[in-house]
């Protein structure tokens, strides 16, 4: 496997795009044409978690898939510069497919909890004049604005609601800073209400459980692709609460021989990648 660190820069401020390009081993019918994930850690944009990160790049690598971790910037760093560095990795994992042997129209973002939110920011802000303002006042928009759309959402526990009682106020407080109380910019970050035709399929898992974002908030995103006719892919695990990562002894307090019931997501959505 080739790992290597690409920098990614929006106004002067600088974060590793971690890449782990797996080996084409084998007799693969995949030579040249495999899947690409880019992951968003969580940490209520306070922070990436590393549970979020390396070990589940490594799963994805171990199957074949191009796997990259953005550790992306947060509080006090605020909007929109954390979906300005996903985007510009997006575009960077597009504009290099053919040098990593990847299909240019299978890069699918995956997200936990507020990591969650950024990947669901890349899939549904894609196309929204507010948003693409920003990108041109940036330069970034000196390409077609579908080079930034991701080809599917891989959703894990994530945020995505911006008001309400199923609301996470913590990882808007730290995404919006001062503007917290802007309710335009809120709108704009509520991103049941940013689902249009042109979302991606979408594939996401949650826990009933989950005390900290509640399970609405990929209850009423997935409403919104099904209201569409997109494509989704959603499972509700009964236990298990926020932060389970891969649900096994990897990332997690508990034995090798007693993975959590929510471990098989990873399995899943690696099918999910693959599919066309």
């Amino acid at each position: 496997m080739n790992f290597y660190t690409h920098e990614i820069t929006v106004q002067n401020i600088t974060v590793p795009l971690r890449c782990y390009i797996p080996d084409v081993c084998g007799r693969t019918s995949y030579a040249g044409k495999r899947p690409a994930v880019i992951i968003f850690p969580g940490g209520g944009y306070s922070f990436t978690y590393s549970g979020e990160a390396e070990p589940i790049a490594l799963q994805y690598a171990a199957e074949g898939i191009c796997a990259f971790i953005l550790d992306y910037s947060c509080a006090p760093v605020h909007f929109p510069i954390p979906q300005m560095q996903a985007f510009a990795a997006i575009r960077y994992v597009r504009e290099h497919a053919e040098t990593f042997g990847i299909r240019a129209d299978n890069i699918a973002t995956t997200g936990f909890s507020a990591g969650g939110h950024l990947c669901a920011c890349t899939g549904t802000l894609w196309n929204k004049p507010a948003f693409l303002q920003l990108l041109e006042a940036e330069g970034m928009l000196d390409c077609a604005k579908e080079q930034y759309r991701p080809d599917k959402l891989i959703l894990c526990y994530p945020v995505i609601k911006g008001f309400g009682p199923f609301h996470h106020h913590g990882s808007f407080q730290n995404l919006l800073g001062d503007a917290v109380e802007d309710e335009t910019l809120r709108h704009l970050l509520s991103l049941e209400e940013q689902v249009d035709d042109r979302t991606p399929p979408s594939f996401i898992w949650h826990t009933s459980a989950d005390s900290c974002v509640p399970i609405r908030n990929s209850i009423d995103f997935a409403s919104e692709l099904a209201a569409r006719g997109i494509p989704v892919e959603m499972h509700i695990y009964l236990h298990g609460d926020h932060g389970l990562c891969l649900g096994t002894c990897v990332t997690d307090d508990r034995s090798f021989t007693e993975p959590h019931e929510a471990s098989e997501w990873i399995d899943k959505a690696v099918r999910f990648a693959y599919e066309a």
